[in-house]
């Protein structure tokens, strides 16, 4: 019982160290129903946030410009769609006469029901698109701060003795 209680606290102490070892990317998306939502810490911050976040670099803002001019795009052609289709569902209505009895009927236009279909389709694609866009734009974000941070190399180690007698080094960095 007490081996497995070690190996339970090598594990946890490995898990704790790889957690303050790495640190999570500045951004990320989060997909949540038809909108991704862009979060700073555990943060969800507001479309002006990451507009100011973004003014300094180019690729991310326009990603993100685009991202939120497509979805109200997106969102209309979706509904114009199911309104279509709904409206071609619907039909025309006809009364005809067959050996003197009257017969009331519906005339669906396949027409009209199949570009209803495909607008609503191609709605959703674009609001897919808008998505995919802003998680994008979050991606080039955080790359371009990883490419910006620069690695301190060591330029000059010494060892040997300090003026108070003791051993030591001093390590200067570029």
């Amino acid at each position: 019982m007490r081996r497995k209680n070690i190996f339970v606290l090598i594990a946890l102490c490995m898990s704790c160290m790889q957690v303050f070892a790495q640190k999570q990317d500045t951004l990320y998306a989060k997909r949540v129903f038809l909108s991704t939502h862009i979060y700073d810490d555990s943060v969800k911050l507001s479309n002006r946030k990451v507009t100011e976040l973004f003014k300094d670099t180019w690729a991310p803002k326009i990603k993100y410009k685009w991202s939120k001019a497509l979805k109200p795009v997106g969102a209309l052609v979706a509904m114009g769609g199911i309104g279509l289709t709904s409206y071609a569902i619907k039909g025309t209505s006809f009364i005809t006469t067959i050996e003197g009895k009257q017969i009331n009927y519906r005339m669906i236009s396949l027409t009209q029901l199949s570009v209803g279909v495909g607008m609503f389709v191609i709605g959703c694609s674009v609001i897919a698109s808008s998505n995919q866009l802003a998680r994008h734009s979050v991606d080039i974000y955080n790359s371009m701060l990883k490419a910006s941070q620069k690695t301190n190399a060591i330029n000059k180690i010494q060892f040997g003795l300090t003026e108070s007698n003791a051993i030591g080094f001093s390590v200067l960095l570029k």
